[in-house]
């Protein structure tokens, strides 16, 4: 949240701020006083800044509605920054521009319009837009759908590695001996658990049925349970003899093992390993049966075993592939073994349900997302046909951006997949921020097409537009590309995907193809409306 917030508000904040001085210097390049040209500010683009930033913020509250918390708790705390934002952006910086005056933009100074340059340079980019704007509209299609099908390839991985994390931790330090002393799917192993209605106390048999049919699969590597705790074998007979002694391996005590073995004879023989001590156990028989604490319930009725993966790394992608695998093989094995319940437990298990509920989450907001989208725009443009063609368009960004990702990180950058977060913070920063400068450059066109025709008003739009849209567009990407001088190769990922979407949104989709999509579609942008000269 701390870091989210602080670079959306940076990027986001400083875009609205960004858009209302460009105005001001504008309405001061043509000639108004001071004071007025911040009045004529606020009043064109007050209503674009605010429809911008309410689409941020439905997008983000849209987050309320999923099921992974982390999304949940994310939307509603950005969204009241994006709206704190927005207030300080109506009021307090129009006041600084007041009260500063001309200063506000020193050293430079507002120019007359007989200064100003003939064409600018987003004229000269506007002009061959509107002659050829379908040639530009297939050109971007042509772009934007081949970086789209990097998308195939994509696959995700968990967010529980310490890839990029610094070596001078003590977690990192800690992982590293681990890594160099231990196979990293023996030191994070996945556990299997049975639930039967009866005890296995008084049924030690099934534990070994249940090791043999685990250990045929080739889903592991190796199997550690009740019949070798810690090194030392121990038969359902033996398990049986020390649970009629004993109880439960819970009731083991280290003070109680201590004082069985010193009651016994040859009390100290038992400092021998291996020596047997009465009839029925050995001194490590004894500290194994101790260990069973670990593998069965106290009750008898729950059992567990720890198993590695021939997948590997149990936060590697393949291990997390296997899972359904290793869920329907552990059910066979329950069924077979007449356990009532079953499941699968550990890292590998845990990143396949967040990527899983991720995932569903992606699927079941983003319609709602889009309609909401989709009837800010409609309220804004006051238009049925335009918030189709502008949310089209962010979505092809969309796609276009994490196909680039997917092939920069993984194809490239030889990754173990991208982050499973990454598709959903994409969507909602890309289709709500994409959906700002859209929002902005519309108004604009349409205040332009009120009284010019509707290329030329295009062409004024974009000159007018082109250098702010830009700005923000290179602000809100730089705070997002923070994230990639971060250590975690998660957060990277994040921080550039998004950087990536947002500078494609800002160059391309924004200043070229919805530009020739409006040349296209003439008076169709309003409608239902009529409006500007040619309506």
């Amino acid at each position: 949240m701390q870091i989210m917030l602080s670079v959306l508000l940076l990027g986001a904040g400083t875009d609205y701020g960004v858009f209302l001085i460009f105005r001001t210097r504008e309405e001061l390049w043509n000639g108004q006083e001071h004071g007025d040209a911040v009045i004529r500010a606020v009043e064109r683009v007050g209503e674009s800044i605010t429809f911008s930033a309410l689409t941020v913020i439905v997008a983000l509250l849209t987050l309320i509605l999923a099921s992974f918390s982390l999304y949940s708790g994310l939307g509603p705390g950005l969204a009241i920054g994006v709206l704190i934002m927005l207030l300080l952006g109506l009021t307090l910086l129009p006041a600084l521009l007041a009260i500063f005056g001309k200063a506000a933009f020193w050293p430079s100074k507002p120019h007359l319009p007989s200064a100003m340059p003939r064409k600018s340079f987003w004229e000269r980019i506007a002009l061959p837009i509107v002659r050829h704007p379908l040639a530009t509209l297939l050109i971007g299609i042509v772009l934007f759908g081949g970086l789209a099908f990097g998308v195939i390839g994509y696959f995700p991985s968990g967010f529980t590695s310490s890839s990029g994390a610094s070596g001078t931790t003590d977690s990192q330090r800690g992982a590293t001996l681990l890594a160099a002393h231990f196979p990293a799917a023996e030191a994070n192993p996945t556990t299997l658990v049975f639930r039967f209605s009866y005890s296995l106390w008084n049924s030690p048999n099934v534990l070994a049925t249940t090791t043999t049919s685990i250990e045929k699969s080739p889903l592991f590597t190796s199997v550690n349970g009740a019949l070798d705790p810690n090194g030392t074998l121990l038969t359902p007979a033996k398990i049986a003899t020390l649970y009629a002694i004993f109880g439960p391996p819970q009731n083991l005590t280290p003070q109680r093992i201590e004082e069985t073995l010193a009651s016994l004879p040859n009390s100290q023989s038992h400092l021998t390993v291996g020596a047997p001590i009465g009839s029925s156990f050995s001194e490590p028989e004894l500290l194994a049966y101790a260990t069973l604490r670990s593998f069965i319930s106290i009750d008898g009725h729950t059992a567990v075993f720890q198993t590695a993966l021939k997948a590997g790394d149990p936060n590697g992608t393949a291990a997390r592939k296997a899972v359904p695998a290793i869920r329907s093989f552990t059910s066979t094995v329950a069924t077979s073994v007449g356990a009532d319940a079953s499941g699968v437990a550990g890292i590998s298990a845990l990143n396949y349900d967040i990527s899983a509920t991720a995932d569903s989450d992606l699927l079941h907001i983003i319609p709602i997302v889009l309609v909401a989208i989709a009837i800010l725009l409609g309220l804004v443009l006051r238009s049925l046909i335009a918030p189709l063609y502008l949310i089209v368009s962010v979505a092809l960004s969309y796609f276009a951006a994490f196909g680039l990702a997917n092939l920069i990180f993984n194809t490239l950058g030889g990754n173990g997949g991208l982050n499973f977060i990454l598709p959903f913070i994409m969507f909602i920063f890309l289709m709500a921020l994409g959906e700002d400068y859209n929002i902005l450059l519309m108004t604009r066109i349409r205040e332009e097409a009120a009284t010019k025709p509707l290329k030329i008003a295009v062409v004024d739009a974009l000159k007018a537009m082109g250098s702010s849209i830009t700005s923000a567009g290179l602000i809100l990407a730089g705070t997002f590309g923070v994230f990639g001088l971060l250590g975690s190769q998660e957060i990277q990922q994040i921080g550039l995907g998004v950087a990536f979407g947002v500078l494609m949104d800002t160059f391309l989709v924004r200043t070229l193809l919805v530009p020739s999509v409006v040349t296209l579609l003439k008076r169709w942008n309003w409608w239902p409306a009529h409006h500007g000269v040619d309506a």
